[in-house]
């Protein structure tokens, strides 16, 4: 595989979620100087839904803490920043291995490292938008997961991995895998799935499984371990408020831009598109509904971890469209 922009481009992504992270440090420790008890409600168990049952990096955080002797801003400000590296690494990867740009000139390539780095850094400058921690946490396992989608490997290895995700996925948002996995399913029901890394009868089992895991985490939490929590005063159904707020639409409109070009070029003008960028937007798409029926939809950093982990879908559309000339045509075995 020629080597294009990769050095330079991972010496830019390493310093685009450096600087985030320190801006996320900061937003972190403000928050904590305003109010020093934050999300310990979490840790003891009294948070509101849904917030008590995302108590993945919380509760890991602030055993981390205790153990190393850091504030908690710190532990959290640590786990974004690595959780920041994975996901971009891992989705710049999924872009290398793509047919379109493996097969491009080196032009072509140069065009699509920058607009990679572009988006990631356009989608990161929305981290501190209604902070939380389990933002690029999620990010990064959806990256991880979209690289299980796209890259062969041997045995079960794929599986497990899988499993694994979905089961840390589930402490974190269990809404966010739940929605992945039936985007993965719905494009197994489609001739498209035989391009998944794995055999379609084995990825649509394996998600299946990830569905069932993930329910049992969500009931497990929401019935065992924190049966008294509720939503407050706040109403479980957003849908109505943000239809009938215009101040929202701002930032959805900024946000969605990328999102809204990308499913343009795959759905109206019958993009070719690879399976496991398939799988990822049908996953988006089923969360795009659930986050505008019980979400605020000017929390636009709900959707950053599905709209980053889209950045090589979007990434490889806009070098066929934009630098046809230097972009070989889609493999034979895209749709």
């Amino acid at each position: 595989m020629k080597q294009g922009p990769k050095k330079v481009v991972s010496v830019l992504l390493s310093l685009i979620v450096l600087s985030a992270g320190f801006l996320d440090y900061w937003s972190y420790s403000r928050a904590f100087h305003a109010e020093p008890g934050i999300w310990m409600d979490v840790v003891g168990g009294t948070a509101n839904a849904p917030n008590q049952y995302r108590i993945g990096v919380i509760d890991s955080a602030y055993f981390l803490a205790q153990h190393t002797h850091l504030a908690l801003r710190h532990m959290l400000t640590v786990v974004d920043v690595i959780a920041g590296l994975v996901a971009v690494f891992a989705l710049f990867t999924v872009l290398r291995r793509s047919a379109r740009y493996r097969e491009a000139g080196l032009a072509g390539q140069w065009f699509g490292a920058a607009g990679f780095l572009v988006l990631v850094q356009f989608y990161l400058a929305w981290l501190l938008w209604y902070q939380r921690p389990e933002t690029l946490p999620t990010a990064a396992i959806l990256a991880l997961a979209l690289l299980l989608l796209a890259v062969p490997l041997r045995g079960g290895v794929a599986v497990v991995g899988f499993l694994v995700l979905t089961v840390a996925q589930g402490f974190v948002r269990a809404d966010v895998a739940f929605a992945l996995h039936v985007g993965i399913l719905l494009v197994c029901l489609t001739p498209l799935g035989r391009g998944f890394a794995m055999p379609r009868g084995l990825q649509a089992g394996t998600s299946v499984v990830s569905l069932l895991v993930v329910l049992g985490i969500q009931y497990w939490l929401m019935r065992r371990m924190f049966p008294l929590a509720t939503y407050g005063n706040t109403p479980v159904f957003q849908l109505l408020s943000n239809l009938s707020s215009p101040v929202s639409w701002l930032p959805f409109a900024l946000f969605m831009g990328p999102f809204a070009w990308t499913v343009g070029r795959v759905v109206r003008q019958r993009e070719r598109v690879e399976a496991a960028g398939a799988g990822m937007l049908a996953g988006a798409l089923v969360f795009l509904g659930m986050w505008l029926v019980v979400g605020r939809m000017e929390e636009v950093r709900i959707f950053l971890p599905f709209a980053l982990a889209l950045t090589p879908l979007t990434t490889e559309l806009a070098m066929w469209w934009f630098v046809p000339g230097e972009v070989a045509d889609a493999p034979a075995g895209s749709v």
